[in-house]
């Protein structure tokens, strides 16, 4: 039986409160959090309003390496330390088995206005405090070490769905034991740029949203909120509260639109059905149904669809309201702010209504709550979030949590192997596997970019002519991360034997992992709006700001519907996705999933990387490109099918050094995430005959600690002198040439540690 998840800890922090007690006191009476915009760069656009924390401030006790990081991180950790305290977990560290899944959509987004803004004014004011700052795994390492959590470590990057992805993350990594205790949930700061940008959009409002009603748009907001989630067994010994269950999880993709839903609502029914299946619930048992709401045209006629196409009869009766209408659209905190409203109006005995609403609009036809103070009724409730990129994310929570869960029927965790049945690579030297089989070096002189040395070198993809891979694939528009994401993808899918057929592409899911964030429509956004003064109309690369568009335009191109996320774990993100994948199949998720891991160098990284040390002709490190993607499934999966097994997986592990808010001692944290691996796959380190790891040009860590743990007979390698280092996809490159390479039966380790304190590791046999 696989465990229950329950929520023992709730902190929050929005525009109408700094903390939960304060939140639901303000949902219960209809308080909005709306205020008039005073930014003279904004006065040209129609949003008058938006939703904005006070007085908040970095807190003092924390080291200076915090203290000058984002707006973002300070809001997250208010509420992180809140549902800490709120758990009874505030005294002491969680240690290795607890964990971090902190869901974003603009991350350190302050920070990269800050200095695109320089750079515009002739200036580059980078250095390693905000390029740290900039990075969107930032606030995950840093609350990593505010909880002293030396588990997992992970950034849910899916747009406005990445708080409710965050918390889905967070319970899949406890039922297939990969930690205990997990604080799930997401943040967001305001950010002028971001509000230009859904402003040139058209879907923001000059006045107070008013989700369902009108006036049509939305009202941004910033905010945080954070659960506690534990395994029901660990909660009960040491005596939690128990405040929820989280009893079901639902990830789709739209696969229809860079921002706006598909219209029929597929996308958003398919993420709640899955979420009830998880649950083992039927749509007559929900209670109420915390809406994703925005307010925008297109969105809530398509979430109301959904829910009518859900419910259908029962639709009218039940309750479903949207708290943006109070806190606005906290972009990635939103979700986890909405599960939270959930949880804590539910104990107070109302439903939180949908504030200024008046009567519905066309396609708006469902009992909204406009009335603050309606009594609770029920116990099973649905929270939804829907982003751009296709990204959606349903939550199934059981407000009253009690030793008998609601008559339900949940299915078990899935015994059959995890296998690799298919593996895309598009590297520095060209495409496939065969390519790294030869001796050539992918690295060459940098020339393309402009950067204030002389050239250096790195491993840059060469041109590849998408013809010869899929005649149908249309890479117009995509810029190269993109690009080499869907190559890699379309050629591991045809590895796999697997036709790209609709109805077979509907049902398999993607998990993209990367390092950094899509730098050219970034450059192409920002740059418009500071050399404008926010005065642009329309704003083009806006749409691809956001990281998991990448992972929009694969699942666009080669139509895949299926269990989706994107990661942003930083150096070794790749591996980071491959066991996100892994425990996605195991819960039941999905029967086939693609593992993905894309980096690009722009001029923006190359240059960067040079100004603060990373790369250049006086440095070890050699900067790279490319991406990798392998086809997971269950072994019956694959056999039904007659797909050719190329690997089993054993067991994976993946920890954080939470000893520091930025830096970690690799050598300890590449032994430790071993000897777990090796500890989950249930074998010993004499039986290992490869282990390929990140290099000590791109890791920090050298082959002493692989050849102390395994001995003389286990060979090190790793193609970071070859291919250069592309900090997300490497471990995923040395994977598909440990399964090239490496004699069947034999068992092969894929590992990476990170002088930023993250590592994880990946044990297969071969053949």
């Amino acid at each position: 039986m696989r465990p229950r998840v329950v929520v023992t800890g709730v902190g929050t922090i929005s525009s109408i409160s700094g903390d939960a007690p304060g939140f639901v006191d303000a949902l219960a009476k209809g308080r909005r959090g709306l205020v008039e915009l005073s930014d003279p760069r904004l006065k040209n656009l129609k949003s008058t309003h938006a939703a904005l924390i006070r007085d908040i401030q970095p807190d003092p006790e924390d080291p200076r390496e915090v203290r000058c990081l984002d707006r973002n991180v300070h809001i997250a950790l208010r509420a992180l330390r809140e549902a800490l305290k709120n758990a009874g977990l505030a005294a002491s560290p969680l240690g290795r088995r607890g964990g971090i899944v902190f869901g974003t959509c603009s991350g350190g987004m302050l920070s990269i206005e800050k200095h695109y803004e320089s750079l515009v004014n002739g200036e580059d004011l980078i250095d390693p405090d905000l390029l740290f700052s900039k990075l969107y795994y930032t606030t995950a390492r840093v609350l990593a070490w505010a909880a002293g959590a030396g588990g997992p470590a992970v950034s849910v990057v899916t747009a406005c769905a990445a708080g409710s992805g965050a918390i889905a993350q967070g319970a899949d990594l406890i039922r297939t034991g990969l930690a205990d205790v997990i604080i799930a949930g997401g943040s967001d700061s305001f950010s002028p740029s971001t509000l230009a940008g859904f402003d040139a959009l058209k879907a923001t409002t000059d006045g107070m949203c008013a989700p369902f009603s009108t006036p049509i748009g939305l009202n941004l907001g910033e905010g945080s909120a954070f659960l506690v989630l534990e395994s029901l067994e660990h909660a009960a010994g040491r005596g939690a509260d128990l405040k929820g269950e989280l009893l079901g999880t639902g990830l789709s993709n739209d696969a229809y639109h860079p921002t706006a839903p598909d219209p029929t609502a597929k996308g958003q029914i398919s993420a709640m059905k899955s979420a009830l299946f998880d649950a083992g619930i039927s749509p007559e048992q929900i209670d109420y149904i915390n809406a994703h709401g925005t307010g925008t045209r297109a969105n809530d006629p398509a979430e109301t669809r959904a829910v009518r196409r859900l419910l259908g009869d029962r639709a009218s009766a039940v309750p479903v309201s949207s708290t943006k209408s109070m806190i606005g659209h906290c972009l990635g905190g939103a979700g986890a702010l909405e599960a939270s409203a959930t949880l804590l109006c539910a104990a107070a005995g109302f439903f939180p209504p949908t504030a200024g609403f008046s009567e519905g609009r066309e396609g708006c036809d469902l009992d909204y709550v406009p009335d603050p103070g309606r009594p609770w009724k029920g116990r099973v409730a649905l929270s939804n979030s829907f982003g751009f990129a296709g990204n959606n994310a349903c939550l199934v929570l059981d407000v009253s949590p009690r030793a008998e869960a609601p008559h339900r029927n949940p299915p078990e965790s899935k015994q059959d192997p995890v296998v690799i049945t298919g593996l895309g690579l598009v590297s520095p030297l060209g495409v496939g596997t065969e390519p790294l089989l030869g001796t050539d070096l992918g690295v060459r002189e940098i020339e393309r970019f402009a950067v204030p040395a002389a050239p250096f070198m790195g491993g840059l993809v060469p041109h590849i002519d998408s013809r010869k891979i899929d005649r149908r694939l249309d890479l117009k528009g995509m810029d190269l991360c993109s690009r080499y994401a869907t190559l890699a993808a379309r050629r591991a899918l045809d590895e796999a034997g697997i036709k790209p057929r609709p109805k077979i592409m509907e049902q398999v899911g993607l998990i993209l992992g990367i390092a950094t964030g899509p730098g050219q429509g970034e450059n192409d956004h920002l740059r418009a709006i500071f050399e404008s003064n926010f005065e642009l109309q329309r704003l083009g690369a806006f749409p691809y700001v956001v990281p998991n568009e990448v992972a929009g335009h694969v699942a666009r191109s080669l139509m895949l519907k299926g269990h989706s996320t994107v990661l942003a774990a930083g150096p070794g993100a790749g591996l980071t996705a491959t066991i996100s994948a892994i425990t996605a199949l195991e819960q039941g998720h999905v029967d086939t999933v693609l593992a993905a891991a894309s980096d690009e160098l722009t001029e923006r990284s190359v240059s960067d990387g040079h100004k603060v040390g990373f790369w250049g002709p006086s440095t070890a490190a050699t900067p790279g490109e490319g991406a990798a993607v392998l086809v997971l499934e269950r072994r019956d999966t694959a056999e039904k099918r007659g797909g050719k097994i190329l690997a089993q997986v054993l067991g994976c592990a993946m920890i954080t050094d939470c000893s520091g808010p930025r830096s970690g001692d690799v050598d300890a944290l590449q032994r430790r995430v071993l000897e777990e691996a090796l500890a989950g796959a249930g074998i010993d380190a004499a039986e290992v005959s490869l282990v390929a790891h990140g290099g000590p040009a791109a890791a920090g860590c050298d082959d002493s600690v692989i050849r102390d743990l395994f001995g003389d007979a286990t060979r090190p390698i790793s193609l970071a002198p070859r291919l250069g280092f592309a900090e997300a996809s490497l471990p995923l490159f040395n994977l598909g040439y440990l399964v090239a390479t490496g004699e069947p039966g034999s068992t092969v380790i894929s590992t990476f540690a990170s002088s930023l304190g993250f590592a994880g590791a990946v044990v297969v046999r071969l053949g």
